[in-house]
């Protein structure tokens, strides 16, 4: 029971990097492979606003959310929009996401420099005693942000104008353009929800882990393993598929060993895409959201 509560913070975390990525492909049929750097520069633009500017925790979420949202919807309509307009192939599309994600980690690297940041916790590191097992304020504080975040994502998409357009495109992009709905904003929207969650995630998993510029790249890779486990383009999926993952780790790292996480993490998603390659919860059509 310690292991599996233990593997929920992260699980939280996962699901949200894991949500960044559905929520784009499913719009757009994108991979975009720059979503853990935006991880990443939440985390910093959270440090920055936290350590720095000594504003609240809730300041430095928002802020930063709104940042790397912008920051979404700037790559959207500079490189991937030109890119669709010119009917470029899949493959250059996921060269130019590559290219994003080193441009920001460059961008980082100069701003913030090469060494580690420490974000503090917002709240108390120390454990308490819960029904027998040891939980820590920072634990719950993740769970409860993290999973209000999912609620608020799910509200926008079932019950706003944007939410049902975005729907609608990841349902049948055409179909939907037919209707008086414009595709290219839909994707901005999926962009910049895309972004914000993901700096939302950073900025969570910067207490538990420093902060550096290359920090999105192994957080992205476990949010993208999260997302195809659970079904790339569906978010309840995404959602499954991240606390599963979490909590998998967590159970090999402390009835195994520590050492042996990630390749049983991969091995599981080997598994998972031979038995089957559409993910565990994925429904019938694939961008259903």
């Amino acid at each position: 029971m310690q292991f599996f509560l233990n593997g929920l913070p992260i699980g939280a975390i996962y699901a949200l990097v894991a949500l960044s990525y559905s929520l784009i492909y499913a719009a757009s049929g994108v991979l975009n492979w720059s979503q853990g750097d935006m991880v990443m520069l939440g985390a910093y633009v959270g440090f920055t606003v936290f350590s720095i500017l000594k504003l609240g925790f809730t300041s430095a979420l928002l802020l930063a959310m709104v940042a790397v949202a912008f920051l979404g919807v700037l790559v959207q309509y500079t490189i991937l929009r030109p890119l669709r307009e010119r009917k470029a192939p899949p493959i250059n599309v996921v060269i130019a996401t590559l290219g994003v994600a080193i441009i920001c980690r460059n961008l980082a690297l100069g701003i913030w420099g090469p060494d580690p940041q420490i974000l503090p916790s917002p709240v108390s590191s120390r454990p308490f005693s819960l029904a027998g097992v040891s939980v820590t304020p920072q634990d719950i504080l993740v769970l409860s942000v993290g999973i209000t975040l999912m609620l608020i994502l799910h509200f926008f998409l079932k019950n706003t104008r944007e939410g049902k357009a975005l729907r609608a495109v990841a349902q049948d992009r055409y179909a939907a353009q037919l209707m008086g709905i414009d595709p290219e904003r839909s994707d901005a929207v999926a962009f910049a929800a895309s972004a914000g969650i993901g700096a939302a995630a950073g900025i969570l998993v910067a207490p538990i882990f420093f902060v550096t510029f290359n920090m999105g790249a192994s957080v992205g890779l476990k949010g993208f393993v999260a997302a195809v486990i659970g079904g790339l383009g569906t978010i309840p999926g995404a959602i499954a598929g991240g606390f599963f993952l979490g909590v998998v780790e967590s159970l090999a790292g402390g009835l195994i060993s520590s050492g042996y996480r990630d390749a049983i993490t991969f091995a599981l998603l080997i598994v998972v895409l031979w038995l089957k390659p559409s993910g565990l919860f994925l429904r019938k059509n694939r961008q259903k959201v």
